[in-house]
């Protein structure tokens, strides 16, 4: 097994220790719920998301995206298995590389409140989508997209 050199055992434990500030900081500065923020249901979060895709709100999205990945893709997985998003079938997110050993903190990882333990659910796998042939290279795929507005019905004879 190589030995890891002087800058990837410097980044590791500055890693480390930064990790375990923000976790200890983060212990006095957050000490239960605060007044201003509140809680949503996964209906409320799904509209709100379904409205940026609508508009075009890149910016919100891109924001929900980093300030909870887990919470957005299990809302856009909502989506898409409702049939009020779709997801280009070329457009595929990469996982980030798990860290090193060394660089992992020493901090527990926060526990989850019961009053929320049901709000996030993981969805159910959705049908399989039948294969769509790709767009040209050249064509930018956005990755989520309003889905197709269905047929208006014929209008009233009077």
């Amino acid at each position: 097994m190589p030995h890891p050199s002087d800058t990837e055992i410097i980044r590791n434990s500055l890693t480390r220790e930064v990790t375990n500030d923000a976790y200890a900081i983060s212990q006095q500065i957050f000490k239960g719920q605060e007044p201003d923020v509140a809680r949503v249901s996964n209906e409320q979060l799904d509209e709100r998301y379904h409205q940026a895709i609508l508009s075009g709100d890149r910016n919100y999205l891109m924001a929900e995206a980093a300030r909870d990945p887990q919470q957005f893709l299990a809302a856009t997985d909502r989506l898409v298995a409702s049939g009020r998003a779709f997801v280009p079938p070329d457009a595929k997110a990469q996982p980030d590389a798990p860290l090193p050993r060394a660089a992992r903190p020493d901090v527990p990882l926060p526990k989850v409140p019961p009053s929320l333990q049901q709000t996030f659910v993981e969805p159910p796998a959705s049908p399989s989508i039948p294969e769509v042939s790709a767009p040209p290279p050249s064509t930018p795929a956005a990755p989520l997209a309003p889905a197709p507005a269905p047929a208006l019905p014929p209008p009233l004879a009077a």
